[in-house]
């Protein structure tokens, strides 16, 4: 929508100067997502090197051994989860 300046005659009344001005609401940009370019790859793994307290890994450990499942799977899906609830209070797109 374009904007519609008032008219060259100069109003009689601010009230009237304003109602002869609009401009279009400017919708608020998001800002840059990495993760929305396109030349990102869903396939491609990148690696994560992380310290964490020894009670935390020692109960990875026992999950992964008592649900037979990857380490690297319990920690992505647990990540994942996570980055995904604070994307939606940002109200920023996941994908």
């Amino acid at each position: 929508m374009a904007i519609k300046m008032p008219s060259k005659r100069p109003p009689q009344r601010p009230e009237d100067f304003v109602a002869e001005a609009t401009a279009a609401p400017v919708a608020p940009a998001l800002p840059d997502l990495p993760w929305l370019d396109p030349r990102v790859r869903p396939d491609l793994r990148l690696q994560l090197n992380a310290k964490l307290p020894e009670p935390l890994m020692l109960q990875l450990e026992y999950l992964h051994k008592a649900l037979g499942r990857p380490k690297q799977v319990i920690i992505e899906e647990a990540l994942k989860g996570w980055v995904q609830k604070q994307l939606r209070s940002m109200d920023l797109p996941e994908s």
